[in-house]
């Protein structure tokens, strides 16, 4: 049989379904290209070391670990500060932590003067939106300006810690989950999504309690519960486990409630990417700090040194464009606003003290070797490469008038293994050091709670009737 001669009718219509899928192509196209959908996560106290990316040997963290699959994931982040509110007043300016006015305070400071990331979003046309489960990152440390959306409806305590509110990860992230089902997917978004769980007391939830078991720490005696909430030797007050002294039963808990916070992370961020599925999207995860498991005899607790074990912390990014890979270089959370407004393709903040990383999201290099800054309640100290040089004493304190006192320093340098050693004192570093703190601001405190959290308050008995303002507690 011979071939026919095409039908003209035919023919136009198959020229029409071209044109037709073509112009949806490049509208796709330019769908795509336009303003990205940004999800910026940060995990409460949790240590690089123990997420499985970064060499952790449980399968805690399947959720982060994809996102390193399919994304950069850094080695050598740094933390601002070892403390929660200074950390992210950090990461939502761009500015080190004696460089803004929540300064080393824990949710006794505020920010103000100082652009924020969440506002320039805003400015832009974004819907924001912020929902965090940590009592010290609550809207009057002025953590939420820029945010249309500022959730910080905690309503449980901590176990050992009454007045001290939080909120678990499924709450968090249900509240975040129902926002995003009502955001038109024409506007961009940028959410912040704060997990609070791998802060202690290390309480995992029925069905991820008992999934990981004990985690041998070096120290392998039962340890005393200490009076206070903050000493070495023995388990903090916060953190105590009714008839519980063994150190690896509080580490496996810990790396349970990481492996829980994941699970719920999960779930957002699946969400977030099938919401975002018309458009780009890019998501930034890190931990505001992390935790001591043993090292220099502090045990389950944060905010008292600014050494490795409690400033190194996870950072990944998953963005169009970019590979996955791993980058050695020596970040920072300064580094987080200058990365993700590059990313969405908007103007920067006013004079940050981080870069953005893109360069090195794309296998390029940085011009220099690089240092960078981190800071907590009478510590401040400077990182490089393979080694930090650190400046403490009761000189350095913010909480009400700096005390007079000798400072001390040290340097330690990192071996091949990971480990780190004292080395000479860094002169050089002790200078770059000295000026930084010579230009410190100071604290804003923080202004009146908000009305639902002064009756929170009340209702629990911490506050007498008659009382309309009250700090909320402090802590690590």
């Amino acid at each position: 049989m011979g071939l026919r001669a095409p039908n003209q009718t035919g023919v136009a219509w198959v020229l029409t379904l071209v044109c037709v899928l073509g112009f949806l192509g490049c509208a796709e196209e330019e769908r795509k290209g336009s303003a990205p959908d940004v999800l910026l996560v940060t995990l409460d106290t949790l240590r690089s070391d123990w997420v499985q990316a970064y060499g952790f040997a449980h399968a805690n963290t399947p959720s982060m670990d994809g996102l390193a699959s399919r994304g950069v994931l850094f080695e050598n982040a740094i933390a601002a500060a070892s403390l929660t509110a200074p950390s992210h007043a950090s990461v939502m300016t761009g500015r080190y932590v004696r460089e803004h006015s929540v300064g080393t305070l824990n949710g006794e400071s505020r920010l103000e003067g100082l652009g924020t990331l969440a506002e320039r979003f805003e400015a832009s046309g974004y819907e924001t939106a912020a929902f965090i489960s940590n009592v010290v990152l609550r809207r009057r440390t002025g953590l939420d300006r820029g945010f249309d959306v500022y959730d910080d409806n905690l309503g449980e305590s901590e176990a050992n810690r009454p007045a001290y509110f939080e909120r678990r990860a499924q709450e968090t992230v249900e509240q975040a989950l129902a926002w995003l089902a009502e955001q038109d997917v024409e506007r961009p978004v940028f959410v912040w999504l704060h997990l609070q769980d791998p802060h202690g007391p290390y309480e995992p939830p029925e069905g991820f309690e008992g999934r990981i078991g004990s985690v041998p720490l070096r120290m392998r005696g039962d340890l005393p519960v200490l009076s206070r909430n903050q000493g070495q030797a023995g388990i903090p007050a916060y953190q105590e486990i009714t008839d519980v002294r063994d150190p690896a039963i509080y580490a496996g808990r810990y790396a349970e409630e990481i492996m829980y916070s994941d699970f719920w992370l999960g779930r957002f961020i699946d969400a977030f990417e099938s919401h975002s599925a018309a458009r780009d999207s890019v998501i930034l995860l890190t931990a505001d700090h992390g935790e001591s498991l043993g090292e220099h005899g502090f045990f389950f607790q944060h905010g008292q040194s600014v050494l490795p074990e409690l400033v190194r912390v996870p950072l990944i990014v998953v963005a169009p464009g970019i590979s996955p890979g791993r980058v050695p270089d020596l970040v920072s959370h300064v580094d987080v606003a200058p990365t993700l407004l590059d990313l969405a393709g908007l103007p920067g903040l006013s004079d940050p003290s981080g870069l953005s990383l893109s360069p090195l999201l794309v296998g390029e290099s940085l011009s220099e070797v690089r240092e960078v800054f981190s800071d907590t309640e009478g510590e401040s100290a400077l990182y490089g490469p393979d080694r930090m040089t650190r400046v403490l004493g009761p000189g350095l304190a913010t909480r009400g008038a700096a005390s007079a006192g000798p400072l001390r320093s040290e340097s330690l340098t990192r071996r091949e293994d990971g480990a780190w050693r004292p080395v000479p004192t860094d002169a050089e570093a002790l200078e770059r050091i000295s000026a930084y703190l010579g230009e410190a601001v100071p604290p804003a405190m923080v202004g009146a709670m908000a009305p639902e959290h002064i009756e929170q308050l009340r209702a629990l008995g911490y506050l007498d009737p008659e009382v309309e303002t009250d700090p909320e507690p402090d802590g690590p």
